[in-house]
């Protein structure tokens, strides 16, 4: 779909929904997606359409759209001619598409782009609003650019440039001219001069006040209760207070997730727990993240070079060229599946999609891809394979 944008609208809003389309195939479900209520579906594409399976790889809504995302809080965005609109469980359209982007739905309200009635407007083709489950606009389309509510907060941007939070009924929370990240476990951080080389971490509240001050050389969200952090070229883990509970003694690291964190000593990640206690020994050239109880991460072969240069080639996709390949750890380290694929993302609900192509996408589709479980067994496969 052609789509019209103004440049810092592009700057901003690409990236988000154009990574958007391959990371929720591979997000973990939420506490409220876990539940008997909004069993886990899948979605897949065949024949150039897009419709549902479910965690056995049966097609339990067919394949009729032109687009269609993961499922959260019950509903899916999906694409009908150049309109997105929302479907629940059974397949029925529940809010009609007539929007020109739409993300998930996140703490009860999902961010949509409303058509400017007139018309594109100075290269926009609209402005971007919240609307409930019924498809009722709580917060008016209104803002330039605008991000998912977290923590009961979200990001925006006015049309005149303005940068703040609101709270879920619109009103404004506070504005800030620094660069911000969403709130997590209360608290956002944010950067004292943008991405500069000169640019500090610190985090804020939800009343737009310092918390912690910025004082580290770099920062990831908080989750869990710690946030990792680095100074002086090594990295450890604070607490919401700013205190320090894990030392600086690791090369980098992510956030936890499920009780676990990864870190990097030398040029091998493993992986600790919230005592600092090495729980997997670094031996991985990658680790993401656990998620349904296991993690992906990327092994290199002694006979590869460990440290070989990632780099990035750009065409009609965006791929990456990395030593080794990808499998599935669980949390005593121990292979589950074996490092076989060029991309895997993360297990939910007991799949993970997985990239059956030759190149590491990094924006962009792949007509060769497919879901498998924590057996290795494949469940549906985007294409017939040969006898």
């Amino acid at each position: 779909m052609k789509r019209l944008y103004g440049l810092v609208f592009e700057t901003v809003m690409k990236v988000i929904f154009l990574l958007s389309f391959i990371f929720s195939l591979t997000l973990p479900l939420t506490a409220q997606e876990s539940s008997t209520k909004f069993p886990k579906l899948f979605p897949i594409a065949l024949k150039g359409k897009h419709g549902y399976i479910d965690g056995s790889g049966k097609i339990v809504i067919q394949p009729r759209f032109d687009d269609a995302w993961n499922f959260s809080q019950g509903l899916a965005p999906v694409l009908i001619e150049d309109k997105w609109g929302y479907i629940d469980q059974n397949g029925k359209i529940v809010i009609t598409p007539q929007f020109f982007e739409v993300m998930p739905f996140k703490e009860g309200l999902a961010l949509v782009g409303a058509f400017f009635k007139s018309g594109p407007i100075n290269n926009r083709v609209g402005n971007y609003g919240y609307i409930d489950r019924t498809g009722k606009f709580v917060i008016a389309p209104q803002f330039g650019v605008a991000f998912d509510f977290s923590d009961g907060l979200a990001r925006i941007q006015t049309e005149d440039y303005k940068d703040g939070y609101i709270d879920n009924t619109g009103k404004v929370a506070f504005w800030d001219k620094r660069l911000t990240e969403d709130f997590s476990n209360g608290l956002a951080l944010f950067k004292t001069n943008s991405n500069m080389p000169d640019s500090k971490t610190g985090y804020l509240d939800k009343a737009g006040n310092t918390t912690i001050s910025p004082r580290f050389d770099w920062g990831e969200s908080f989750s869990e209760g710690l946030a990792c952090v680095g100074l002086s070229k090594k990295a450890g883990f604070i607490d919401t207070k700013g205190q320090i509970v894990i030392d600086f003694r690791f090369a980098s690291c992510h956030s936890f997730s499920e009780g676990l964190a990864a870190v990097m000593v030398g040029d091998k990640w493993g992986y600790i727990d919230k005592s600092g206690k090495m729980v997997v020994e670094p031996k991985f050239a990658e680790a993401e993240q656990f998620s349904d109880d296991v993690a992906v991460v990327r092994v290199v072969e002694e006979s590869e070079s460990f440290k070989k240069e990632q780099r990035y080639i750009e065409g009609a996709n965006i791929i990456s060229v990395r030593a080794g390949k990808f499998g599935v750890v669980d949390r005593n380290g121990r292979m589950m599946l074996p490092p076989l694929f060029v991309q895997l993302g993360n297990f939910s609900a007991g799949l993970a999609w997985v990239n059956l192509g030759e190149d590491y996408i990094v924006h962009g589709d792949t007509d060769k891809w497919g879901y498998i479980n924590k057996a290795g067994q494949f469940v549906w496969r985007s294409f017939v394979t040969e006898k």
